[in-house]
């Protein structure tokens, strides 16, 4: 998944120092986090509308929430501290999480406007944690 971000390194110190995920840093306007079954790539606005002009598409802004990245959560101990990481990152809440459908659920925004949806339910908390060091 790729999305655009408008300053590569904002979006480090928000990804990286406060959601603490991994990676090599900004390269050439590209940061790559590699997430359980999922490799995610922040890409600097103009380096990522070369990456559209190449599949034929004229680049546009896209509106926030145009997209929602859905993320499977362990607990609502993890799902409340990642939004609380997310908000002293830089990030924004836009409700607290609350249970929907038999789920626990949380949304944030990144600063540049990418909305993340949280989950937590109890197929969830049953499956098994990732192997991330592998």
């Amino acid at each position: 998944m790729s999305l655009p971000v408008e300053d590569p390194e904002r979006s480090l110190r928000f990804y990286r120092d406060g959601l603490q995920l991994r990676t090599d840093g900004v390269e050439d306007g590209i940061i790559l986090f590699e997430l359980p079954n999922l490799s995610l790539f922040l890409i600097e606005r103009g380096e990522y509308a070369s990456y559209v002009e190449r599949a034929g598409i004229t680049p546009s802004v896209p509106a926030p929430g145009a997209l929602i990245v859905s993320c499977a959560i362990g607990s609502r101990n993890e799902l409340d501290d990642t939004l609380s990481r997310a908000v002293a990152a830089g990030g924004s809440v836009p409700r607290p999480a609350d249970t929907y459908d038999g789920s626990y659920m949380g949304y944030f925004a990144d600063p540049d406007g990418h909305l993340w949806e949280l989950v937590f339910n109890a197929r969830t908390e049953s499956a098994p944690a990732p192997d991330v060091d592998a």
